[in-house]
């Protein structure tokens, strides 16, 4: 007989609660770009953490001011354990590899994902991490067009000078792997 109440098995709802969230983030938003440390929250409001601009668009449009670097592309949320043990990771290779053209972007589902406080959590999360690099946040899934994150996050790609997708990992990488990426497009 069936038990009613606690479930037991809820980690295995974790990628369709995920996948219908963003199939119903369809319906509304936009993608807020947010560059070291600026935060859009969708509506035209903003949230300011420096003077850099916020402005409003896609993944593959926001890119556009960024050919000619290696790209590094991290799809993560603030309350998925795996993205936040690789950020420590991602700031190292921010500032080491910088100056040599190359640029992390996270691109948080914070606002479309069903955990966590939504755009408003991103912003003390970054300040308490001490992130370095550019941090999108993602408020409509049509926003990712061109980029699957439905097998989980964190979800990376490795773009060359050219925009074009080198690499694609599902999963927490060591720093190393990524590095080893950079190094070879460079």
């Amino acid at each position: 007989m069936r038990r009613k109440g606690k479930n037991t098995n809820r980690g295995s709802r974790a990628p369709l609660i995920i996948a219908l969230v963003l199939g119903l983030a369809v319906l509304a938003g936009g993608f807020a770009i947010m560059s070291g440390g600026s935060i859009g929250s969708g509506g035209g409001s903003t949230i300011t953490i420096s003077s850099a601009p916020v402005s409003t668009g896609s993944v593959q449009k926001g890119l556009e001011e960024f050919r000619g670097k290696v790209v590094v592309l991290d799809f993560w949320a603030t309350w998925c354990g795996p993205c936040r043990s690789e950020i420590p990771g991602l700031i190292a290779l921010q500032e080491k590899y910088r100056d040599q053209g190359v640029e992390i972007i996270g691109v948080s589902i914070d606002p479309i994902a069903p955990r966590g406080g939504g755009a408003a959590a991103v912003e003390p999360f970054m300040k308490r991490f001490g992130i370095n690099y550019t941090i999108w946040m993602a408020n409509d899934v049509n926003a990712l067009a061109g980029y699957d994150v439905s097998q989980g996050i964190p979800t990376k790609y490795v773009l060359d000078r050219n925009g074009k997708i080198d690499k694609k990992y599902v999963g927490a990488r060591s720093p190393s792997v990524i590095e080893g990426d950079i190094k070879r497009l460079l």
